[in-house]
Formats: structure tokens, sequence, C-alpha cells
């Protein structure tokens, strides 16, 4: 069995013409598509920066308000104390007022 040869109808100039155009309209594609891809992620770094820095702004701010909120606690915490002693202080007031007051009630009250 022979083979006959194959006849191509276009010469291999032109085809090879085409192809290089496909390969060119191809680099351009991929170049566009590779422009697009970096200003997406350039936009991207953009919004996490700016939202870096809001998250940097209210983290400062709730580190201010806890430093207020522990200032605060320390203050109530020594009140207290200070209340604990006044009430143990109490006790013995009541005791001596109310001594006096018996005092004065038996010298009142006349001796038979």
């Amino acid at each position: 069995m022979s083979q006959s040869p194959i006849t191509v109808p276009d010469s291999l100039e032109e085809v090879l013409t085409r192809i290089k155009g496909k390969i060119d309209n191809l680099e351009g594609k991929i170049d566009n598509l590779q422009k697009e891809v970096a200003e997406i992620r350039q936009k991207d770094i953009t919004d996490l920066k700016v939202a870096q820095t809001e998250i940097k702004t209210k983290v400062e701010s709730i580190d201010k308000r806890l430093a207020k909120v522990e200032s605060e606690q320390d203050t109530i915490v020594k009140d207290i104390a200070d209340l604990k002693g006044a009430k143990s202080l109490v006790v013995p007031i009541i005791v001596a007022v109310v001594t006096s007051i018996l005092t004065l009630l038996i010298r009142i009250i006349p001796n038979p």
C-alpha cells in the first residue's frame, strides 16, 4: 500500500503567519489579564491597609476605654475598702452612744 502525497491548499508561509497572529493575540490577552490581576491586587492591598488602619484605631480606642474602666475599678475598690473601715468604726460608735444613753437614764432615775 503506497500512500499518495498530501496536498495542502495553503502555503506554509500563510499558515505560519496565521499561527503567529493567533499567538500574538493570545499574548495580548495574557498581558491584559496580568494588568487586570495586578490592578485588582493593588486595590485589594489598598483596601486591606485601610481596614487595618481602621482596626488599629478601634483597638486604640478600646484600650483607652479599658484603661479608664480599670482606673474606675481601682477607685471603687479603694472606696469599698474605706467603707469597710468605716463600718468597723460604726459598731463602737453605736455601742458608745447606747452606753451613754443608758448611763443618762440610770442617773435620771432617782435612787430609792
